[in-house]
């Protein structure tokens, strides 16, 4: 991996009317020519991302939307593609121009935002044209090119922004300005100091990581979760020893003293359970990343669902990226599979992928939940709390998989404090 992945990098969504300057903004920031610049309205249609760096904050998914005030005949749609995006960002950054008055439009927006805790860094576009003077009095609108004046004439603007920075987008003159201003704000629901093996690993542990590669596996490289894990282990300066399956029992045996902790991949997770001694803690990926991602205590609550299934039960099967499917795909194929075993026949199952998660989910026995490595933590807690609030029970693969071998509690044990706090 060369990049740090887009679910663990903050994100920043631009918000705005039509040519309030957005693309402008994020051109000039990024120094690059992201977002296409024209003075036809609704030029940017769909929300269009790119990766870079801002300090202190590190790395950054930017992400321009199409202007709150788009009336063509797409406009609609384009309008829920902004609302979803706002409820996956971190922070926020809503552009006005000191030519133009806020609108109700605007305040509708900047409130939704306020109303999601994302914080709101007010960028003011200084138009510096000279404005008709007639037009100006027929609109009720003076020649303020002064960013300070515009913000003091509309004073509910500094009550919903967290920074308020100023500048002619045209320009760069004030890029590292407005790029500092960005930098010292907080995001929301970040993973913070937090990390993946956070509590469980201490430096000098030895720890097992079993990786099948099998059709599934990407060609030359591991799945993410993996890469992460055995990047963590480093951070910590433990010793992360990596397997296949059937070669467990060589390593462990190879070991002076046991590992600290087995991890292995869900679809394994059977098969580990066997090969790896009780004395050993055992967990999954999946679990690992449930915990860091989301809430695992939810999750761990939704699997008693799973006993509750009958023929016609509606389950929802949810995956975070939208990889390509093989013929032994975990979500599509094993997982119903699985509940095909333990006699959970004929359910109505459906399924989704990638930025796609149903708004209503309370027509469902079940929602059952990837590992949401592709995910940021901002969108699985969203989704596991519409799950919450509706009434509907929630699980993630490894706690289901563990659940269906009859290996649930020795899955969680490592975390079981945590999950009863």
């Amino acid at each position: 991996m060369e990049q740090t992945p887009k679910a663990n990098r903050v994100h920043i969504g631009f918000f705005g009317r039509c040519n309030a300057g957005k693309s402008t903004l994020i051109n000039m920031l990024t120094d690059q020519p992201v977002s296409l610049v024209s003075e036809i309205a609704g030029t940017t249609t769909d929300p269009v991302s790119k990766s870079m760096e801002i300090l202190p904050l590190g790395p950054v998914v930017i992400t321009d939307t199409a202007g709150i005030d788009d009336t063509t005949e797409l406009g609609t749609l384009r309008m829920e593609k902004t609302e979803e995006v706002v409820k996956k960002i971190n922070l926020s950054v809503y552009v006005l121009r000191t030519d133009e008055e806020p609108t109700a439009d605007d305040m509708h927006w900047l409130g939704l935002l306020k109303q999601n805790n994302v914080p709101i860094a007010l960028f003011i576009n200084e138009i510096n044209a000279e404005i008709d003077k007639e037009n100006d009095k027929e609109n009720n609108i003076e020649n303020k090119t002064d960013a300070s004046t515009y913000v003091e004439t509309h004073k509910g603007l500094s009550e919903l922004a967290t920074v308020i920075g100023s500048a002619d987008f045209t320009s760069k003159v004030k890029r590292l300005e407005l790029l500092d201003l960005l930098g010292g704000l907080t995001p929301l629901d970040v993973e913070g100091d937090q990390t993946l093996l956070q509590g469980l690993v201490e430096e000098g542990d030895t720890i097992i990581l079993v990786c099948p590669i099998d059709s599934a596996a990407p060609k030359g490289r591991l799945i993410l979760p993996q890469v992460q894990t055995i990047r963590e282990i480093l951070d910590y300066k433990g010793l992360a020893l990596v397997c296949q399956t059937e070669e467990l029992p060589a390593m462990i045996n190879s070991l002076k003293y046991p590992p600290k902790m087995v991890i292995c991949d869900s679809q394994a997770f059977d098969r580990v359970d066997e090969l790896t001694p009780d004395t050993i803690p055992l967990t999954s990926f999946s679990i690992l990343m449930a915990r860091f991602k989301g809430k695992l205590q939810d999750l761990v609550a939704g699997v008693e669902a799973v006993k509750n299934l009958k023929a016609g039960s509606k389950v929802l099967i949810s995956e975070g990226c939208t990889h390509r499917r093989q013929c032994d795909d975990i979500g599509t194929v094993k997982i119903p599979n699985l509940l095909k075993k333990q006699g959970h026949t004929d359910l109505q199952l459906e399924f989704t992928s990638g930025g796609a998660f149903p708004k209503d989910v309370s027509q469902y026995d079940l929602i059952i939940h990837c590992g949401a490595c592709m995910l940021t933590r901002r969108e699985v807690l969203r989704r596991i709390e519409c799950a919450v609030v509706q009434g509907t029970p929630i699980v993630n693969y490894g706690v289901l998989i563990a659940a269906l071998h009859g290996i649930l509690e020795r899955a969680i044990s490592p975390f079981i404090d945590e999950i009863k706090g």
